[in-house]
């Protein structure tokens, strides 16, 4: 990946309406060149502590699922890094620059048996303690200094779109509007059921279930189940 390689993006950002469309730009840019996935957010001060919001995140389902299930949040070492640095690193530098405690060996196990090679971090600080930070994930060691280049101007300018938009777009803000039904049928839906499934599960119709599932879509504005379930788990509602 080359700096040439960022002009359609840079040229597309100003057009898109939400950060899920800036999320799905910057996926496209980098995906070509070995980055499986990517995730762009903010984390404040606020009176109950420190926040994390995500812009937008292209992890698979099933990655956010275990990412949460295993309380890898806490222990993952690319946010607790990226508070104290300015500058680009990547996941074997933090690794590599001290002792991992021994949940966060499990992570680092638990990411190379998905196929993670590497990732690429780009903090962004702000006055007050707040600050961005945009990963990408790749299926090979991040070395060149082109491609670091090209991936730390993508990070800044999609970060700065999504801030522009307001932060979470209206679709990822939605998920304090979902109905306690339509988070159970997310549930079931991480899990792989179809609406019958979930229909029997709940002990309502399968096309209440689906009534359901559409509904929280149209909520997150997302396309399909999946993305939705993928949307509330990465904000934390499951």
């Amino acid at each position: 990946m080359k700096l040439t390689d960022l002009s359609h993006f840079i040229e597309q950002l100003p057009h898109c309406k939400t950060s899920q469309e800036a999320g799905i730009a910057f996926g496209d840019v980098v995906r070509p060149h070995g980055f499986m996935a990517a995730a762009c957010g903010e984390s404040r001060e606020t009176p109950e502590g420190r926040s994390w919001e995500f812009f937008f995140n292209t992890w698979p389902v099933e990655w956010l699922r275990q990412y949460q299930a295993n309380d890898y949040v806490r222990h993952d070492l690319v946010p607790v890094v990226a508070r104290v640095s300015v500058q680009p690193f990547t996941w074997r530098e933090a690794i590599a620059a001290r002792e991992p405690t021994a949940k966060q060996v499990e992570h680092y196990d638990w990411a190379t048996g998905l196929g993670v090679v590497d990732a690429f971090a780009v903090p962004i600080h702000y006055p007050g303690g707040d600050f961005g930070l945009c990963v990408c994930v790749a299926d090979h060691r991040i070395e060149n200094p082109s491609e670091r280049n090209a991936l730390q101007i993508a990070s800044l300018f999609a970060h700065q779109r999504c801030r522009e938009l307001g932060g979470q777009s209206g679709a990822s803000t939605a998920p304090t509007l979902l109905t306690p039904r339509e988070l159970e049928c997310l549930r079931w839906v991480l899990k792989g059921k179809s609406d019958n499934d979930i229909g029997m599960i709940l002990g309502i119709s399968h096309t209440t279930a689906h009534f359901h599932i559409e509904r929280a879509k149209k909520k997150l504005g997302v396309k399909t189940r999946t993305q939705a379930a993928a949307t509330v788990v990465a904000l934390g509602y499951l």
